[in-house]
């Protein structure tokens, strides 16, 4: 029997206590399945599958909770490409995920279903529908989709030899645990070794546009009044729940600076709901400066961040999409945050200016220890294309 919704968090299903029907929790019910589906398979009598450094199809599942969990899994896309150039890759996605791939020229179907951790059944069967039809594959799952419903959604869908990261490990072939000591990045990439291929190169996240996505970037630089000047971009907010901010009269001071010093105009982004805040920031600073966040979707935001200059931003989502464009730019740091894990280290095109060590955040943490003069110093110093060491 198909067990139904009763509410996100509580589902009703039949137990393994003497068939009788009770109200399980969420993660309790989903383990009771994994369980169940990896006896049934242990039961089985099939032959050996063919070893995964064979597999010539790969079926990768995205659906990250964040901007820049899916920003950080896009390298997966080329180094699949390097390490089986035939390849054949098709994505399941939702939100950012999709998003982000949208264009993305290595993905051989993208598909868009419903995100099993919030619509399990329907991403069952959205899964089991868009599954290659012939040919042994490989399912993937990167650092951004641990949850159990991802595994267990992939298993019951039928999609095999599940690789990577997961909470319910007794559903991978190949299950791989996170190392904290390595980036999102080259977590990600151990999945091509997990797949029986050599150690990848490193790749940098990719985020692709269309020319619709690039012309209508440049109507918005239009705006101006001399769209020639140089192009700086501005990302002011963070998610609401980490201390990542930056104070907005520093902001405001760098970008003033650089209309003074360098003739810019000056850009800020985010997302819709965040208008309201950017919109106190572009006060702050005067007539050169344009609220533009809430009015692009990912892959025209993309486009505009690969037409600017320079970009000043704290560790949040937007960093990661200037990144995968090439957009230079100087990131202010938390004290509390490890910068191997998210942020662009040892690349002359960005400057991460990381002043303390903190063990975690206070709830009133701010980053005061990173200066004006230091972040207007840094922007210099790319605007110049000195970024060699001090």
């Amino acid at each position: 029997m198909t067990p139904g919704v009763r509410n996100r968090l509580v589902y009703s299903g039949f137990s393994s206590d003497k068939g009788c029907k009770r109200r399980l929790p969420l993660n309790q019910y989903l383990r009771h399945l994994a369980f169940s589906a990896l006896g049934a398979a242990k039961g089985s009598r099939r032959p050996a599958p063919p070893p995964l450094n064979a597999r010539r199809s790969f079926f990768l599942l995205q659906y990250s909770p964040a901007l820049g969990t899916a920003v950080h899994a896009t390298p997966l896309i080329p180094a699949l490409r390097a390490a089986v150039p035939a390849a054949e890759i098709v994505v399941c996605a939702s939100g950012f995920d999709f998003e982000i791939l949208r264009n993305n020229p290595g993905v051989d179907r993208l598909v868009s279903t419903p995100d099993p951790t919030r619509q399990f059944w329907p991403a069952v069967r959205a899964i089991r529908a868009a599954l290659p039809l012939a040919g042994p594959f490989a399912t993937l799952a990167s650092t951004s989709n641990p949850r159990i419903p991802v595994a267990l959604a992939a298993a019951l869908a039928g999609a095999r030899n599940f690789v990577g990261f997961t909470l319910a490990p007794e559903l991978a072939r190949a299950p791989v645990v996170f190392d904290d000591s390595l980036s999102q990045i080259a977590n990600n990439l151990r999945l091509i070794a997990a797949l029986g291929h050599p150690p990848s190169a490193h790749f940098e996240p990719q985020v692709f546009f269309s020319e619709e996505d690039l012309a209508y970037a440049r109507t918005l630089i239009a705006r101006f009044d001399d769209p020639t000047r140089p192009l700086a971009v501005l990302v002011t907010q963070t998610s609401p729940t980490q201390r990542k901010s930056w104070r907005p009269e520093r902001f405001a001071a760098v970008a003033r600076t650089l209309i003074a010093q360098h003739d810019a105009n000056i850009l800020l982004v985010g997302a819709a709901a965040e208008r309201p805040m950017v919109e106190e920031h572009a006060q702050r600073i005067g007539n050169r400066a344009r609220n533009l966040a809430g009015e692009t979707s990912i892959p025209q935001l993309a486009a505009l961040l690969s037409l600017c200059t320079v970009g000043l931003t704290v560790d949040t989502g937007i960093l990661h999409v200037g990144r995968a464009v090439g957009l230079s730019m100087v990131v202010v740091a938390p004290a509390w945050s490890p910068p191997h894990e998210w942020l662009p280290l040892d690349n002359p095109r960005y400057i991460v200016l990381k002043n303390l060590d903190l063990p975690k955040a206070t709830p009133d943490y701010i980053i005061d220890e990173v200066s004006v003069d230091e972040v207007i110093e840094a922007l210099d110093r790319l605007l110049a294309g000195d970024t060699g060491p001090r």
